[in-house]
């Protein structure tokens, strides 16, 4: 008898936090030359947005077009923002010259055009019940 209760706690307790899973779909757009691989990183608002080093999931894509597209699939309801980059040198990191600017092409969620990243805010989208796509443009 305890432990059909406890399953039927366990039960009422699952049934009270619903558990929802979509996908983030990332078309990264004007892909210059088919040299190295496209790093997209997935971020939510408690990594450190955009080092890529802190983020929740990753992926690498080859180059082989002037766009790609990604999926990252099952992801729960929360808030996410996407940086990418070209790895045009496939060193697998983002390389910057001396004043800290990148040399090899990025972009970020939300297409920022100014002349620091954007904060996680500014960058982040919502992922609820149904899919999200986004296209990020290199610059």
């Amino acid at each position: 008898m305890l432990i059909r209760n406890n399953l039927f706690y366990l039960f009422l307790t699952l049934l009270s936090h619903p558990v929802f899973a979509a996908d983030i779909t990332v078309t990264v757009e004007n892909i210059k030359n088919t040299d190295g691989a496209i790093h997209i990183a997935l971020f939510t608002a408690t990594d450190n947005f955009p080092d890529s080093s802190t983020r929740t999931e990753g992926m690498v894509m080859e180059t082989e077009q002037d766009s790609v597209t990604g999926t990252f699939s099952n992801l729960p309801e929360n808030d996410y923002a996407i940086a990418v980059f070209h790895d045009e040198n496939g060193n697998g990191k983002l390389d910057k010259n001396f004043f800290g600017i990148p040399k090899e092409p990025y972009g970020f969620s939300g297409n920022s055009t100014g002349l620091t990243p954007p904060s996680f805010n500014e960058a982040s989208t919502t992922l609820a019940t149904d899919d999200v796509s986004l296209n990020i443009t290199l610059r």
